[in-house]
C-alpha cells in the first residue's frame, strides 16, 4: 500500500474519532511507548509539535518507577515515551528538535556499530531481496555465514562511511537529557542465537555503551522483538531494569518491565498516520489481521 493510500486510510480512521477515544479515554492512565528509526527532521518535528499538544511526554525513569511501585497516579495524563531503535547517524539531526520541545528520548544503541564505520547487517541486504526475510528465520550461525557468502558482510567489517551515531553525537545527546539504552552488539535475532552468543550480545553491549558514555545502561530493546525464556535470564543477570519489545500494546501496572509493549511510528508517516499509529489503533488492526507489527 502506498504512503498516500496509508494517509487517506488514516485520515478516514481519524474522522471516526476512534484514535481520539483511545487516547483521551481508554489509555488516559496507561503509558504509550512509540519507537522511530531514522525519520527526517521535518517529519519528526511535525509529529512532536502535535504530540506536545495532546500527550504528556515522560522519561523512562518515570516509567520504571511507576512500574516498580505499581502506582501511575503521579504520572501526567496520557503519558508518552519516545524511543529510537538502532542509533542511526541521522538521529543527530533531531537533537535540536528534542531540545526545543524538551522531549525525554531513549535511543537504543547497537553497541558494536556506534562510533565505527561498521554497518547494520540488515542494510547490507537490498530491501527488495528475497534473502532478507529468510535471514530472520535461520539460526544465527547460518545468518552470519550467508551474509558473508552472498553479501560480503561480517560484523566487524569497516566500510568507507558510517551508519550510526559517533561518540561525539552520543555525548551531545546525553547533554540534552537523553537516555542511551542497549540494542545488543550487532543486532542479531536473539532467539536464533546460541546461549554463548546471546549472553554475550546482551551482557557485553551494556559494558561497551557504559564505557563510551560513562553512565549506567539500564534499559534494553530486543532486536526485531526477538526474545525467549533465555533472554529474560540474560537481561536479569546483566541488571537491566526494562526491556522494550515490538509487541503492540500499552504499559499498565501489570506490565512486565522486561516486556514493554510499544507502537512503531513509520519514519515517513504523515500527521494522520502518526496520530493513528500512536493511538494504538494501527497496531491493533495489524495484529487482528495477523500482520507483523
Amino acid at each position: 500500500m502506498s504512503s498516500l493510500l496509508h494517509e487517506i486510510c488514516c485520515f478516514l480512521l481519524r474522522v471516526t474519532l476512534l484514535p481520539c477515544f483511545l487516547r483521551e479515554v481508554y489509555t488516559r492512565r496507561r503509558i504509550t511507548i512509540v519507537n522511530y528509526h531514522d525519520p527526517q527532521p521535518e517529519v519528526f518535528e511535525r509529529h512532536i509539535h502535535l504530540f506536545s499538544k495532546i500527550y504528556s511526554f515522560i522519561d523512562i525513569n518515570s516509567l520504571t518507577n511507576a512500574l516498580k511501585t505499581k502506582d501511575f497516579s503521579n504520572l501526567p495524563p496520557k503519558p508518552l515515551l519516545i524511543t529510537f531503535d538502532d542509533s542511526y547517524k541521522g538521529n543527530a539531526k533531531l537533537f535540536r528538535i528534542i531540545q526545543k520541545y524538551r522531549v525525554p528520548v531513549v535511543i537504543y544503541a547497537v553497541a558494536g556499530i556506534v562510533n565505527t564505520n561498521r554497518h547494520f547487517w540488515f542494510n547490507a541486504v537490498p530491501s527488495i531481496h528475497t534473502e532478507l526475510p529468510k535471514l530472520l528465520k535461520v539460526s544465527d550461525k547460518q545468518r552470519r555465514r550467508r551474509l558473508n557468502v552472498h553479501f560480503s558482510h561480517y560484523d566487524n567489517k569497516e566500510y568507507k562511511t558510517r551508519q550510526a551515531l559517533s561518540l561525539h553525537e552520543i555525548r551531545e545527546f546525553l547533554t540534552i537529557n537523553g537516555t542511551v539504552g542497549s540494542h545488543t552488539i550487532f543486532h542479531p535475532i536473539l532467539n536464533k542465537c546460541s546461549d554463548r552468543v546471546g549472553f554475550k550480545e546482551c551482557i557485553n553491549s551494556k559494558k561497551i555503551i557504559e564505557a563510551l558514555t560513562g553512565k549506567p545502561v539500564l534499559h534494553f530493546a530486543y532486536p526485531g522483538g526477538s526474545k525467549d525464556e533465555r533472554t529474560f535470564k540474560w537481561l536479569k543477570f546483566a541488571g537491566y531494569r526494562t526491556a522494550r519489545t515490538i509487541e503492540p500494546g500499552w504499559v499498565t501496572t501489570a506490565t512486565d518491565p522486561l516486556a514493554l509493549p510499544n507502537f512503531p511510528i513509520s519514519d515517513d508517516a504523515g500527521i494522520n498516520k502518526a496520530i493513528v499509529q500512536t493511538s494504538g489503533l494501527w497496531g491493533i488492526m495489524k495484529k487482528s489481521l495477523g500482520l507483523t507489527p
